[in-house]
């Protein structure tokens, strides 16, 4: 079973991110890597629990599919 992060953890954890990405930003920009590493950080930021998030995201499409 998942477990489910506390409030706290995911504020940490966003504000973390956000910081990542602003230092970042100029190193990527020039890299030119910049859409994989923010996808990177897209799916850190979604993640409210310890399941992987193609799983999160898997569950809430087959919640709408209709067979």
């Amino acid at each position: 079973m998942s477990k489910q992060f506390s409030t706290s953890i995911i504020i940490v954890r966003r504000i973390a991110l956000f910081l990542v990405g602003l230092v970042s930003f100029p190193f990527v920009a020039l890299a030119g890597l910049r859409a994989p590493f923010y996808s990177a950080l897209h799916r850190q930021w979604i993640k409210r629990n310890n399941r992987p998030s193609w799983m999160q995201q898997a569950d809430k499409i087959n919640q709408f599919v209709l067979f």
